[in-house]
């Protein structure tokens, strides 16, 4: 092989390392859902904010989630039902045979 074929393969080699890096040694937030299928956390908190959120809806709307923001246990997430908008910081864990545990939710003070 020439210098431009060695060039290439060491390229290649270093992007699909790269990638099993990233798929395999940074933990996901996510967890099976009972299932066989895969739940992230995100998905968790916007199927469940009704039933995490301490405040609950007004004037006969639902909440719904507008934005979330998770990493390494902790998240935020901004919420709101088309009359009040909150914010609430909660803390997370994952395993294969709990799944997603919500271990705090606080709505921050407006």
């Amino acid at each position: 092989m020439n210098r431009n074929q060695y060039l290439i393969v060491a390229v290649f080699a270093l992007i699909t390392l790269t990638f099993l890096t990233l798929l395999y040694v940074y933990p996901r937030a996510e967890t099976p859902n009972g299932s066989g299928r895969v739940m992230r956390v995100e998905s968790y908190i916007s199927q469940n904010i009704s039933d995490l959120s301490p405040e609950k809806e007004v004037l006969g709307g639902k909440f719904y989630v507008t934005d979330i923001q998770t990493t390494g246990g902790k998240g935020v997430v901004h919420y709101e039902d088309g009359h009040i908008a909150l914010v609430a910081d909660f803390t997370y864990k994952t395993s294969g045979e709990k799944g997603i545990e919500i271990t705090s939710f606080t709505v921050r003070p407006q």
